[in-house]
């Protein structure tokens, strides 16, 4: 009788075991999906208005040009580097597309103009940081009290406005009168991305790059040719995040990104992208969006004071570094 039940506790204990087995794997890989779904289930329950899809496309909306950053910032991340200067490009671009449409330039040439700023801002974090070897935060951090005086000394702390119309339309413009086109755009860039890191060589160099640098230089990977090229697709992000954030409301701020280096971070590895590299996808990244994007939402419709918001994305930021430092250890 006592070695039946003997057996018979093992059999339980194996299948319990399988039956969690798949939950942990889920739970593991994809935390992000587990937040979302039980802020969608929050929002539900607390919210009347939460599952409308007029709210559903305000998150979008509200969540496209942190996410477009975030994308770039994803693509560092997989190398094992970020950057910190992204914030003040997006004010950097947005005030060069402005003061450039002001000085006369056509519409093609004054969002060329932006992109291109922030591309030479990835440039020098790159080029700075391979040539030194020196810590990407401290680079990019330095980077970024430059790029804020830049904006300061180009608008000599005034506010300009675009002068073309049709540039508006990038921040403004809906698509069938509903959907915004800087969410496609965000949606279309995460898609172009993830092809790109799964099935071309230089995506997967990226990944091996993240792992084991020394392990890509022998296999012939041009490492530092790939982190600088890393650097200004970042760059050019963060500059096309600026052009469409300053098409939404028309004008230029030289601070007009503080704060998305941090969350753009965290949507990020909250999405499966570690911090040390080796692992992530744009498409994670796209649900860890949603997710600060879901999560900001409900805390304002739930009439949440101002402090007790700083409290949740605090703590979101925190418990996203523990879960990828203890997955990493796993």
């Amino acid at each position: 009788m006592a070695k039946n039940m003997e057996l018979y506790n093992k059999i339980q204990g194996k299948i319990k075991k399988n039956l969690l087995k798949p939950v942990l794997f889920f739970s593991k890989d994809y935390p992000s999906v587990i937040f979302l779904f039980v802020l969608i289930l929050v929002g539900a329950i607390f919210s009347p208005v939460f599952l409308s899809t007029k709210n559903f496309l305000n998150i979008l909306w509200s969540v496209s040009v942190l996410g477009i950053v975030a994308i770039g910032q994803t693509v560092l991340l997989i190398t094992g580097n970020f950057d910190m200067s992204v914030a003040y490009t997006i004010g950097l671009a947005g005030i060069t597309t402005v003061l450039s449409q002001i000085t006369g330039a056509d519409l093609f040439t004054s969002v060329f103009a932006g992109i291109l700023i922030g591309g030479l801002v990835g440039l020098i974090n790159g080029i700075i940081i391979v040539l030194t070897g020196a810590n990407a935060f401290l680079i990019t951090l330095g980077t970024a009290i430059l790029v804020y005086a830049v904006n300061l000394i180009l608008t000599q702390s005034k506010t300009y406005y675009a002068s073309i119309e049709e540039f508006l339309i990038l921040g403004r413009g809906k698509i069938f009168g509903s959907i915004y086109y800087s969410v496609l755009l965000f949606l279309a860039i995460a898609l172009i991305v993830e092809f790109i890191l799964r099935k071309t060589t230089f995506g997967r160099s990226l990944y091996i790059i993240g792992l084991n640098q020394r392990a890509g230089r022998l296999v012939g990977i041009k490492v530092n040719a790939i982190k600088i090229s890393t650097y200004i697709f970042c760059g050019m992000t963060a500059a096309l995040a600026g052009l469409v954030m300053t098409a939404r409301t028309g004008s230029t701020v030289g601070n007009a990104g503080v704060g998305m280096e941090f969350e753009s971070l965290i949507a990020s590895v909250l999405g499966g992208t570690s911090l040390f590299g080796g692992r992530g996808g744009t498409l994670r990244t796209v649900v860890g969006v949603l997710v600060l994007g879901v999560l900001n939402n409900l805390l304002i419709l739930l009439n949440i004071p101002y402090e007790a918001q700083q409290i949740a994305k605090g703590t979101v930021f925190l418990m996203v570094v523990f879960l990828d430092g203890a997955f990493r250890e796993g």
